[in-house]
């Protein structure tokens, strides 16, 4: 029996965009193929076009996976010319490029009785809200989600902690307080994440199962304003993190620093060994940090660890719209971390904002951080979602741990300085 599909909404949030042209999602992205896709593909013949013969412009993933846009050893789309353009869409059109080309940088988060209809910030335009308000693209974002099904229900809600069954009323109704908490612009970002920190820890130690919905919604509120009226403490001193958190953290920079924007990754035995020597140099977190890219300045661990200082709001505004438009969508809670409570994805999503102050740091080096670096960084921390290293059940015993260590706000505080 077909069901209609849910209503997409665009989010309270002002959100713009417009392709510029840069390529960047052409560039070590994982383009998944579906049965249409791929009859496209085929039908295009580019077996027997000059420039591709004998080259794949598929893969298939081990163990009979699904399919994938093949890649150059530089990570580019094998479809990507030099000036920029996709060759399927010079040639044979934009509705002949494979679904998920076409839908990015919108993201479709289904709910309960509707979807939320958002931008990927690591497209540049979309993180520097370049181009015509989302509502203007919403007529054809509906046609792609329909052609694609994307707009089902999930199949559950996710649970509000672990060990609990979810429902959709108490979910919302947590996920809405972090929704408030993240965009209270009475607070800079690093204070509205570290409020949403702690709402999780209380969270964690109250008894949920045993009240009504009137008590339940009655502990969130009051919950809500205590952590509000006493998250000032956590500023007041701001320690470094512990040994044994900070070489948890350090794993995960690992894994997102290859997802900077400008990193190349290249598929040859150079690449490997380089890869042999961070994991090393960052497990030691000691001395200079190991040579990862060009566009990395030369760097200290320790120097890494210094005060940012006070950073303009235009170069903060693409970090901060980020957090914003993530809880506003809550495609945190749905989107890469299937099956993960809600509060554990808010912590997964809260660590992002140290990574990201990290990044910067290592990216500008010695220079004042300017607006185009953080986007690069907003970049990394949106690629993140999804990508199987950082969604997985090693990460999520990262998150856990840190969590356990009372580490998480520590970290936050930390790297804002």
């Amino acid at each position: 029996m077909s069901t209609m599909p849910l209503p997409i909404r665009t989010l309270p949030i002002a959100e713009q965009w417009d392709c510029h042209g840069c390529g960047r999602c052409c560039h070590q992205t994982i383009i998944s193929l579906s049965a249409d896709d791929r009859a496209k593909l085929l039908a295009q013949q580019w077996d027997e076009n000059a420039d591709y013969r004998g080259q794949r412009v598929m893969r298939r993933g081990l163990l009979g996976g699904g399919y994938t846009l093949a890649k150059r050893n530089d990570g580019a789309c094998v479809f990507l010319l030099p000036d920029g353009r996709c060759r399927i869409h010079a040639e044979f059109g934009a509705e002949a490029k494979p679904l998920v080309c076409r839908m990015f940088p919108f993201q479709v988060v289904p709910l309960e009785k509707h979807a939320n209809l958002g931008l990927r910030r690591s497209c540049p335009s979309a993180a520097a809200n370049r181009g015509r308000p989302v509502r203007e693209h919403l007529g054809e974002v509906r046609r792609l989600a329909e052609e694609g099904g994307l707009a089902g229900r999930p199949s559950l809600p996710p649970p509000i902690r672990r060990g609990q069954r979810g429902s959709w009323p108490r979910a919302m109704r947590v996920l809405d307080i972090f929704e408030r908490m993240l965009c209270d612009a009475r607070y800079p970002p690093v204070r509205r994440i570290v409020h949403g920190l702690q709402l999780c820890d209380l969270i964690e130690q109250c008894r949920l199962r045993k009240l009504d919905e009137q008590q339940f919604g009655e502990l969130l509120e009051l919950l809500e304003n205590s952590v509000i009226a006493q998250s000032a403490a956590a500023f007041a001193e701001r320690p470094p993190p512990r040994r044994s958190a900070a070489i948890v953290f350090r794993q995960m920079l690992l894994e997102y620093t290859r997802l900077h924007p400008l990193y190349v990754i290249r598929q040859n035995w150079g690449q490997r060994w380089r890869l042999v020597r961070m994991a090393l140099g960052f497990a030691r977190g000691k001395g200079s940090v190991p040579p990862i890219h060009e566009c990395f300045p030369p760097a200290t661990f320790a120097a890494l660890e210094e005060p940012l200082g006070h950073l303009d709001a235009a170069v903060l505004q693409p970090l901060t719209a980020f957090f914003e438009t993530a809880a506003a969508s809550k495609h945190y809670a749905f989107l890469g971390h299937a099956g993960w409570p809600v509060i554990e994805s808010l912590r997964a999503l809260a660590v992002t904002y140290p990574v990201a102050l990290w990044l910067l740091r290592l990216r500008c080096g010695r220079r004042r951080p300017e607006v185009d670096d953080a986007i690069d960084v907003v970049g990394a921390i949106d690629r993140g979602q999804g990508y199987a290293p950082l969604c997985g059940r090693r990460q999520r015993r990262r998150i856990a741990s840190l969590s356990s260590l009372r580490e998480l706000t520590r970290l936050v505080v930390w790297y804002a300085r």
